[in-house]
């Protein structure tokens, strides 16, 4: 069996994976009511829902995106914390 190395996670990369948990079952709950209640407003909920948890995790919560307001200004330069 072969042991790999466990490396540190920081406590910054641990939080934001902790919020790509928490997205990911908003997205889950959000379409297993879609799929409950069959109608327009639920659809619509679950459509903007899932848009906007792919915008948290892919561009606000990414430090690696420029697009991200976290942590670029609107020039694109990273922000002094």
């Amino acid at each position: 069996m072969i042991k790999l190395k466990k490396t540190k996670v920081s406590a910054n990369e641990k939080a934001r994976r902790n919020r790509i948990l928490f997205w990911s079952f908003v997205v889950i709950v959000i379409n297993l009511l879609q799929i409950l209640f069959k109608n327009w407003i639920t659809s619509l909920i679950a459509m903007v829902g899932t848009i906007y948890a792919l915008y948290r995790i892919v561009v606000f919560d990414n430090p690696k995106n420029r697009l991200s307001q976290k942590y670029y200004d609107w020039k694109g330069n990273k922000l002094s914390k």
